[in-house]
């Protein structure tokens, strides 16, 4: 392992601010500065202003984002979580190491991941939610032609396109062609800090009627019937979050993700404070289904009197 002694601990993700990318861009930079022991060249602030120009709708051939849940909020959430992966991992020396290539490929390709949303200029039907069940397909369409723009080579957009693919819930990372060891580790990890950056968020139990509306209108755009809705209602939603959590995220980033989100350790400290966030919020969650469990035995009560 290397040098700890002045290893940066991550400030608490209560007091970091995901609503605009300064907070965020400035730890991307620093994490960077302490795996490569240089400063980038500059693409970072390039890739940070391309997203927030595209989320703000600077873009003339795009709309600002419209949905609610997934926001710039999100999207940074889930690149502070990636960048603080695989700072974690390199200095535990695991192994395949991770270049300052990997890097910046890796985190254009979080900046990107849901880069589906946005709604084309002329679009003018509902909110980008619509697009929630094929979001990462249209996120690997927009991102092979913004760099092919860039003069990227192939293989680095095929890169991309696999990380940014690494993230849907449906698809199992077994199946996706990676073209490297490398590659495959940083799509296990781009995957991971999706789902650990959004469930770790301080304000997720509040959030997650929000989520519930965006499914609701991808269901309705699709024009599935409500009898076959994967979650009825927002509180079918709430009820499930804690199975979510426990019998599916965690198997994913156990198995298909290779337990990745171990990195999230702190080296020196021990501590975690992603999981323990997570932890918080179950918590939270299991007493409000609590509350909604005893007001539908009063009702029950009440009825039979």
């Amino acid at each position: 392992m290397k040098d700890t002694v002045n290893f940066p601990v991550l400030p608490e993700l209560s007091k970091i601010d995901f609503s605009t990318t300064a907070d965020v861009r400035s730890l991307v930079k620093q994490r960077h500065r302490c795996l490569f022991e240089t400063a980038d060249d500059g693409y970072i602030d390039e890739y940070m202003d391309a997203v927030d120009d595209l989320f703000t709708g600077r873009y003339r051939e795009y709309q600002p984002i419209d949905t609610a849940y997934h926001d710039i909020t999100h999207t940074l959430q889930a690149t502070l979580c990636l960048v603080e992966l695989i700072h974690h991992r390199h200095h535990t020396d695991a192994v395949p190491r991770i270049t300052a290539d990997d890097f910046r490929r890796a985190l254009v390709a979080v900046l990107f991941h849901d880069i589906g949303y946005l709604k084309r200029a002329g679009d003018l039907e509902g909110s980008g939610a619509k697009y929630t069940h094929l979001h990462e397909q249209r996120s690997c369409e927009f991102a092979r032609i913004f760099l092919e723009q860039r003069d990227w080579a192939e293989d680095d957009i095929r890169f991309i396109e696999n990380l940014i693919g690494s993230t849907g819930p449906r698809v199992d990372l077994a199946q996706i062609e990676y073209q490297s060891e490398i590659e495959r580790k940083l799509g296990q990890a781009v995957c991971t800090a999706d789902y650990i950056g959004q469930m770790s968020d301080p304000n997720y139990p509040n959030r997650l009627e929000i989520l519930f509306n965006e499914f609701a209108e991808s269901y309705r755009f699709q024009g599935i019937p409500h009898d076959d809705w994967p979650f009825a209602s927002y509180e079918a939603l709430l009820r499930s979050t804690p199975d979510f959590w426990n019998l599916f995220v965690k198997h994913k980033l156990d198995v298909e993700c290779g337990g990745a989100w171990e990195h999230l350790e702190h080296p020196v400290t021990g501590e975690n404070p992603y999981l323990e966030a997570i932890e918080r919020n179950l918590a939270t969650i299991r007493r409000r289904i609590d509350r909604l469990d005893n007001r539908e035995a009063r009702g029950a009560e009440a009825t039979a009197r």
